[in-house]
Protein backbone atom coordinates (compact mmCIF):
# COMPACT_ATOMS: atom_id res chain seq x y z
CA UNK A 1 0.00 0.00 0.00
CA UNK A 2 1.16 3.56 -0.75
CA UNK A 3 -0.29 6.18 1.54
CA UNK A 4 -1.66 8.93 -0.76
CA UNK A 5 -0.28 12.47 -0.73
CA UNK A 6 -2.45 15.06 1.07
CA UNK A 7 -5.22 16.49 -1.15
CA UNK A 8 -4.82 20.02 -2.47
CA UNK A 9 -7.90 21.14 -0.53
CA UNK A 10 -8.07 20.46 3.23
CA UNK A 11 -10.26 17.47 4.05
CA UNK A 12 -12.02 16.81 7.36
CA UNK A 13 -10.01 14.43 9.58
CA UNK A 14 -11.10 10.80 9.64
CA UNK A 15 -11.10 8.70 12.76
CA UNK A 16 -8.51 5.91 13.12
CA UNK A 17 -6.53 7.05 10.07
CA UNK A 18 -2.75 6.70 10.65
CA UNK A 19 -0.85 9.96 10.15
CA UNK A 20 2.33 8.73 8.46
CA UNK A 21 4.92 11.50 8.11
CA UNK A 22 5.89 10.43 4.56
CA UNK A 23 4.34 8.09 1.98
CA UNK A 24 5.45 4.54 2.80
CA UNK A 25 5.32 1.60 0.42
CA UNK A 26 5.07 -1.78 2.11
CA UNK A 27 7.71 -3.88 0.38
CA UNK A 28 8.45 -7.58 0.64
CA UNK A 29 10.89 -8.16 3.53
CA UNK A 30 14.36 -9.09 2.31
CA UNK A 31 14.43 -11.89 4.91
CA UNK A 32 11.75 -13.61 2.80
CA UNK A 33 13.71 -13.28 -0.42
CA UNK A 34 12.91 -11.49 -3.68
CA UNK A 35 9.37 -11.06 -4.95
CA UNK A 36 8.45 -14.21 -6.86
CA UNK A 37 6.76 -14.35 -10.28
CA UNK A 38 3.08 -15.30 -10.44
CA UNK A 39 3.75 -18.33 -12.67
CA UNK A 40 6.60 -19.96 -14.59
CA UNK A 41 5.68 -21.36 -18.02
CA UNK A 42 7.02 -24.89 -18.58
CA UNK A 43 8.49 -26.09 -21.88
CA UNK A 44 6.46 -28.54 -23.96
CA UNK A 45 8.87 -31.36 -23.19
CA UNK A 46 9.87 -31.53 -19.55
CA UNK A 47 11.88 -34.26 -17.81
CA UNK A 48 11.86 -34.88 -14.07
CA UNK A 49 14.36 -32.39 -12.63
CA UNK A 50 16.95 -32.81 -9.92
CA UNK A 51 16.53 -30.79 -6.73
CA UNK A 52 19.22 -29.47 -4.38
CA UNK A 53 18.30 -29.59 -0.69
CA UNK A 54 20.29 -27.71 1.94
CA UNK A 55 20.62 -30.10 4.89
CA UNK A 56 22.61 -27.98 7.36
CA UNK A 57 23.02 -24.40 8.50
CA UNK A 58 26.22 -22.59 7.61
CA UNK A 59 29.22 -23.77 9.65
CA UNK A 60 32.90 -22.93 9.90
CA UNK A 61 33.96 -26.48 9.03
CA UNK A 62 32.58 -29.02 6.51
CA UNK A 63 29.58 -30.81 8.07
CA UNK A 64 29.50 -34.58 8.47
CA UNK A 65 26.42 -36.44 7.19
CA UNK A 66 25.72 -40.10 8.01
CA UNK A 67 26.45 -42.29 5.01
CA UNK A 68 23.35 -43.79 3.40
CA UNK A 69 20.94 -41.38 5.08
CA UNK A 70 19.85 -39.75 1.83
CA UNK A 71 19.11 -40.78 -1.72
CA UNK A 72 21.17 -39.21 -4.47
CA UNK A 73 24.39 -37.35 -3.75
CA UNK A 74 25.40 -35.50 -0.57
CA UNK A 75 28.33 -33.11 -0.54
CA UNK A 76 29.68 -30.25 1.56
CA UNK A 77 30.16 -27.06 -0.42
CA UNK A 78 31.96 -23.88 0.55
CA UNK A 79 30.04 -20.64 0.15
CA UNK A 80 31.38 -17.24 -0.88
CA UNK A 81 31.68 -16.22 2.79
CA UNK A 82 33.95 -19.20 3.48
CA UNK A 83 31.37 -21.18 5.45
CA UNK A 84 30.10 -24.66 4.58
CA UNK A 85 26.72 -26.31 4.04
CA UNK A 86 25.72 -29.86 3.13
CA UNK A 87 23.69 -30.22 -0.08
CA UNK A 88 21.64 -33.27 -1.10
CA UNK A 89 21.07 -33.51 -4.87
CA UNK A 90 18.47 -36.04 -6.01
CA UNK A 91 15.50 -36.60 -8.31
CA UNK A 92 12.46 -34.51 -7.35
CA UNK A 93 10.09 -37.45 -6.75
CA UNK A 94 12.75 -39.22 -4.65
CA UNK A 95 12.97 -36.06 -2.54
CA UNK A 96 9.19 -35.99 -2.07
CA UNK A 97 9.22 -39.47 -0.53
CA UNK A 98 11.14 -37.97 2.39
CA UNK A 99 8.85 -34.93 2.61
CA UNK A 100 5.30 -36.26 2.94
CA UNK A 101 5.65 -38.23 6.16
CA UNK A 102 7.42 -35.26 7.77
CA UNK A 103 4.63 -32.89 6.73
CA UNK A 104 1.64 -35.13 7.60
CA UNK A 105 0.61 -37.52 10.36
CA UNK A 106 1.19 -41.13 9.39
CA UNK A 107 -2.39 -42.11 10.22
CA UNK A 108 -3.90 -39.62 7.78
CA UNK A 109 -5.89 -40.63 4.72
CA UNK A 110 -4.17 -41.65 1.48
CA UNK A 111 -6.08 -38.89 -0.37
CA UNK A 112 -4.54 -36.33 1.99
CA UNK A 113 -1.11 -37.78 1.20
CA UNK A 114 -1.76 -37.59 -2.54
CA UNK A 115 -3.00 -33.99 -2.22
CA UNK A 116 0.17 -33.16 -0.31
CA UNK A 117 2.33 -34.93 -2.89
CA UNK A 118 1.01 -32.79 -5.75
CA UNK A 119 1.11 -29.54 -3.76
CA UNK A 120 4.63 -30.27 -2.48
CA UNK A 121 5.85 -31.25 -5.97
CA UNK A 122 4.41 -28.04 -7.41
CA UNK A 123 6.01 -25.94 -4.66
CA UNK A 124 9.39 -27.65 -5.11
CA UNK A 125 9.34 -27.39 -8.90
CA UNK A 126 8.59 -23.68 -8.63
CA UNK A 127 11.58 -23.26 -6.31
CA UNK A 128 13.84 -25.13 -8.74
CA UNK A 129 12.78 -22.83 -11.57
CA UNK A 130 13.13 -19.58 -9.60
CA UNK A 131 15.12 -19.76 -6.34
CA UNK A 132 18.15 -21.56 -7.79
CA UNK A 133 19.28 -18.40 -9.54
CA UNK A 134 20.28 -16.71 -6.28
CA UNK A 135 21.88 -19.51 -4.19
CA UNK A 136 23.42 -22.96 -4.58
CA UNK A 137 20.33 -24.81 -3.30
CA UNK A 138 16.65 -24.87 -4.23
CA UNK A 139 15.05 -25.65 -0.87
CA UNK A 140 15.99 -26.21 2.76
CA UNK A 141 15.06 -29.30 4.77
CA UNK A 142 12.96 -27.40 7.32
CA UNK A 143 9.79 -25.33 7.60
CA UNK A 144 11.50 -22.51 5.69
CA UNK A 145 10.72 -24.64 2.62
CA UNK A 146 9.34 -28.13 3.31
CA UNK A 147 10.19 -30.60 6.04
CA UNK A 148 12.47 -33.34 4.68
CA UNK A 149 13.88 -36.35 6.49
CA UNK A 150 15.73 -38.27 3.82
CA UNK A 151 15.37 -42.06 3.75
CA UNK A 152 14.59 -42.22 7.48
CA UNK A 153 11.66 -39.88 6.84
CA UNK A 154 10.07 -42.14 4.23
CA UNK A 155 7.14 -44.48 4.84
CA UNK A 156 5.24 -46.93 2.67
CA UNK A 157 2.38 -44.42 2.49
CA UNK A 158 4.62 -41.55 1.45
CA UNK A 159 6.30 -43.63 -1.26
CA UNK A 160 2.94 -44.82 -2.57
CA UNK A 161 1.47 -41.30 -2.72
CA UNK A 162 4.48 -40.05 -4.67
CA UNK A 163 4.35 -43.01 -7.07
CA UNK A 164 0.59 -42.74 -7.63
CA UNK A 165 0.89 -39.03 -8.52
CA UNK A 166 4.24 -39.24 -10.29
CA UNK A 167 5.00 -36.14 -12.37
CA UNK A 168 1.71 -34.41 -11.56
CA UNK A 169 1.80 -30.68 -10.72
CA UNK A 170 -0.67 -27.83 -10.43
CA UNK A 171 -0.75 -25.22 -13.18
CA UNK A 172 -2.52 -21.87 -13.09
CA UNK A 173 -3.31 -19.12 -15.57
CA UNK A 174 -1.93 -15.60 -15.43
CA UNK A 175 -3.21 -13.55 -18.31
CA UNK A 176 -3.02 -15.65 -21.47
CA UNK A 177 -0.27 -17.92 -20.10
CA UNK A 178 -0.43 -21.08 -18.00
CA UNK A 179 2.38 -22.20 -15.73
CA UNK A 180 3.52 -23.63 -12.44
CA UNK A 181 3.01 -21.42 -9.36
CA UNK A 182 4.20 -21.37 -5.77
CA UNK A 183 1.69 -23.78 -4.21
CA UNK A 184 1.95 -22.61 -0.61
CA UNK A 185 0.30 -24.62 2.17
CA UNK A 186 0.22 -24.50 5.96
CA UNK A 187 -1.09 -26.55 8.87
CA UNK A 188 -4.48 -24.94 9.56
CA UNK A 189 -6.23 -21.80 8.28
CA UNK A 190 -8.84 -21.26 10.99
CA UNK A 191 -11.62 -20.97 8.42
CA UNK A 192 -10.20 -18.64 5.76
CA UNK A 193 -7.18 -18.43 3.45
CA UNK A 194 -4.80 -15.50 3.13
CA UNK A 195 -3.59 -13.80 -0.05
CA UNK A 196 0.22 -13.87 -0.55
CA UNK A 197 0.28 -10.16 -1.40
CA UNK A 198 -1.50 -9.26 1.82
CA UNK A 199 0.78 -11.62 3.75
CA UNK A 200 4.18 -10.47 2.51
CA UNK A 201 4.02 -8.77 -0.88
CA UNK A 202 4.12 -11.60 -3.41
CA UNK A 203 1.86 -11.33 -6.49
CA UNK A 204 -1.83 -12.12 -6.35
CA UNK A 205 -2.96 -15.19 -8.29
CA UNK A 206 -6.45 -16.74 -8.43
CA UNK A 207 -5.60 -20.14 -6.85
CA UNK A 208 -4.08 -18.36 -3.83
CA UNK A 209 -6.77 -15.71 -3.36
CA UNK A 210 -8.17 -14.96 0.10
CA UNK A 211 -11.55 -16.51 0.80
CA UNK A 212 -13.67 -18.03 3.54
CA UNK A 213 -13.45 -21.82 3.59
CA UNK A 214 -15.73 -22.83 6.49
CA UNK A 215 -15.18 -24.51 9.84
CA UNK A 216 -14.76 -28.16 8.77
CA UNK A 217 -11.03 -28.05 9.64
CA UNK A 218 -11.97 -27.70 13.32
CA UNK A 219 -10.98 -31.37 13.64
CA UNK A 220 -7.57 -29.80 14.29
CA UNK A 221 -6.60 -29.57 17.97
CA UNK A 222 -7.47 -26.44 19.95
CA UNK A 223 -3.96 -25.08 19.47
CA UNK A 224 -4.44 -25.15 15.70
CA UNK A 225 -7.97 -24.13 14.65
CA UNK A 226 -8.33 -21.68 17.53
CA UNK A 227 -5.80 -20.85 20.20
CA UNK A 228 -5.80 -19.29 23.67
CA UNK A 229 -5.00 -15.64 24.42
CA UNK A 230 -1.32 -14.71 24.18
CA UNK A 231 0.12 -11.77 26.16
CA UNK A 232 2.97 -9.89 24.47
CA UNK A 233 4.97 -7.28 26.38
CA UNK A 234 5.32 -3.95 24.56
CA UNK A 235 9.03 -4.01 25.37
CA UNK A 236 9.29 -7.29 23.44
CA UNK A 237 7.32 -5.79 20.55
CA UNK A 238 9.64 -2.77 20.43
CA UNK A 239 12.76 -4.95 20.35
CA UNK A 240 11.33 -7.27 17.70
CA UNK A 241 10.10 -4.43 15.48
CA UNK A 242 13.50 -2.70 15.65
CA UNK A 243 15.22 -5.97 14.71
CA UNK A 244 12.77 -6.61 11.86
CA UNK A 245 13.20 -3.08 10.53
CA UNK A 246 17.00 -3.23 10.69
CA UNK A 247 17.28 -6.67 9.07
CA UNK A 248 14.93 -5.72 6.24
CA UNK A 249 16.07 -2.14 5.68
CA UNK A 250 12.77 -0.62 6.84
CA UNK A 251 13.92 2.65 8.42
CA UNK A 252 10.36 3.64 9.31
CA UNK A 253 10.20 0.63 11.66
CA UNK A 254 13.77 0.71 12.95
CA UNK A 255 13.42 4.37 13.97
CA UNK A 256 10.30 3.92 16.12
CA UNK A 257 10.58 4.62 19.83
CA UNK A 258 9.05 2.41 22.54
CA UNK A 259 5.77 1.01 21.19
CA UNK A 260 2.68 2.40 22.93
CA UNK A 261 -0.16 0.87 20.89
CA UNK A 262 -0.77 -1.74 18.20
CA UNK A 263 -4.05 -1.43 16.32
CA UNK A 264 -5.68 -3.17 13.36
CA UNK A 265 -5.61 -0.80 10.38
CA UNK A 266 -6.90 -3.01 7.55
CA UNK A 267 -8.79 -6.28 7.09
CA UNK A 268 -9.48 -8.41 4.07
CA UNK A 269 -13.01 -7.40 3.05
CA UNK A 270 -14.07 -10.99 2.25
CA UNK A 271 -12.65 -12.86 5.25
CA UNK A 272 -12.30 -10.03 7.82
CA UNK A 273 -8.85 -11.40 8.63
CA UNK A 274 -6.48 -8.58 9.75
CA UNK A 275 -3.95 -7.73 7.05
CA UNK A 276 -2.23 -4.59 8.35
CA UNK A 277 -1.48 -3.08 11.76
CA UNK A 278 -0.52 0.42 12.84
CA UNK A 279 2.28 0.79 15.39
CA UNK A 280 2.39 3.96 17.50
CA UNK A 281 5.32 4.82 19.75
CA UNK A 282 5.33 6.85 22.94
CA UNK A 283 6.14 10.04 21.00
CA UNK A 284 3.08 9.58 18.79
CA UNK A 285 5.02 8.47 15.70
CA UNK A 286 3.18 5.86 13.65
CA UNK A 287 4.18 3.22 11.09
CA UNK A 288 2.39 0.45 9.19
CA UNK A 289 3.30 -3.22 9.20
CA UNK A 290 1.64 -6.21 7.59
CA UNK A 291 -0.06 -8.53 10.07
CA UNK A 292 2.01 -11.48 8.85
CA UNK A 293 5.21 -9.45 9.21
CA UNK A 294 4.25 -8.54 12.77
CA UNK A 295 3.95 -12.25 13.55
CA UNK A 296 7.27 -13.01 11.88
CA UNK A 297 8.97 -10.15 13.72
CA UNK A 298 8.04 -11.87 17.00
CA UNK A 299 9.14 -15.26 15.64
CA UNK A 300 12.53 -13.76 14.66
CA UNK A 301 13.06 -12.20 18.11
CA UNK A 302 16.85 -11.91 18.50
CA UNK A 303 16.50 -12.61 22.22
CA UNK A 304 14.26 -15.62 21.65
CA UNK A 305 11.90 -14.68 24.49
CA UNK A 306 8.91 -13.08 22.73
CA UNK A 307 5.79 -15.26 22.40
CA UNK A 308 5.33 -16.74 18.93
CA UNK A 309 1.75 -16.32 17.63
CA UNK A 310 0.60 -19.36 15.69
CA UNK A 311 -0.82 -17.16 12.93
CA UNK A 312 -1.48 -13.50 12.15
CA UNK A 313 -5.25 -13.89 12.58
CA UNK A 314 -6.15 -12.46 15.96
CA UNK A 315 -7.79 -9.46 17.61
CA UNK A 316 -5.81 -7.04 19.78
CA UNK A 317 -6.61 -5.85 23.31
CA UNK A 318 -4.43 -3.18 24.92
CA UNK A 319 -3.48 -4.10 28.50
CA UNK A 320 -1.08 -1.41 29.72
CA UNK A 321 2.49 -2.64 29.42
CA UNK A 322 1.45 -5.47 27.07
CA UNK A 323 -1.14 -6.37 24.47
CA UNK A 324 -3.33 -9.46 24.42
CA UNK A 325 -3.74 -11.40 21.18
CA UNK A 326 -7.28 -12.76 21.52
CA UNK A 327 -9.55 -14.96 19.39
CA UNK A 328 -6.54 -16.39 17.57
CA UNK A 329 -7.28 -18.69 14.64
CA UNK A 330 -5.18 -20.98 12.48
CA UNK A 331 -1.58 -22.21 12.46
CA UNK A 332 0.83 -20.85 9.86
CA UNK A 333 0.58 -18.24 7.10
CA UNK A 334 -2.80 -19.47 5.84
CA UNK A 335 -1.97 -19.34 2.10
CA UNK A 336 -3.11 -22.12 -0.23
CA UNK A 337 -3.95 -25.56 1.18
CA UNK A 338 -4.70 -26.32 4.81
CA UNK A 339 -3.25 -29.69 5.77
CA UNK A 340 -5.82 -30.24 8.52
CA UNK A 341 -8.50 -29.07 6.10
CA UNK A 342 -7.30 -31.52 3.47
CA UNK A 343 -7.56 -34.34 6.01
CA UNK A 344 -11.07 -33.20 7.02
CA UNK A 345 -12.19 -33.24 3.38
CA UNK A 346 -10.63 -36.67 2.85
CA UNK A 347 -12.60 -37.97 5.84
CA UNK A 348 -15.74 -36.62 4.14
CA UNK A 349 -14.96 -38.82 1.14
CA UNK A 350 -13.30 -36.22 -1.12
CA UNK A 351 -10.48 -37.45 -3.35
CA UNK A 352 -7.22 -35.58 -3.91
CA UNK A 353 -8.47 -33.91 -7.10
CA UNK A 354 -11.45 -32.46 -5.23
CA UNK A 355 -9.27 -31.37 -2.31
CA UNK A 356 -6.80 -29.57 -4.56
CA UNK A 357 -9.59 -27.94 -6.59
CA UNK A 358 -11.08 -26.65 -3.34
CA UNK A 359 -7.84 -25.17 -2.02
CA UNK A 360 -6.37 -23.95 -5.33
CA UNK A 361 -9.46 -22.80 -7.28
CA UNK A 362 -8.79 -22.34 -10.97
CA UNK A 363 -5.65 -24.51 -10.95
CA UNK A 364 -5.50 -27.78 -12.88
CA UNK A 365 -3.57 -31.00 -12.26
CA UNK A 366 -1.22 -31.73 -15.15
CA UNK A 367 1.11 -34.62 -15.98
CA UNK A 368 4.42 -32.93 -16.84
CA UNK A 369 6.76 -35.96 -16.72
Amino acid sequence: MIVPNPPTQPAPPRKNTPDFPTPIKLEKPRLLGPTIPAIVVLPDKFAEPMIRVRLTDESETPPTIKKGAYRGKVEAIQLADGKYVAINTLALDSYLQGVLAKELYGSWDVETFESQAIAARTYALFQILTDSRSKPWDVTNDEGSQMYGGIAGETAKSRRAVADTRGQVLLAKSGKYSGVFCAFYSACHGGATQDPFEAWGDPQIAPLSARTTGNFENISPLAHYTWPTIAVAKADITRCIHNWGQRNGFAYLASLGPIRTVTIAQRNPATRRPTQFTLTDTAGKTAPIRAEEFRLALVYDPSGVAPKPLSSWFEIQDAGDHINLVNGRGYGHGIGMSQWGAQALALQGKDHQQILTFYYPGATINQVW
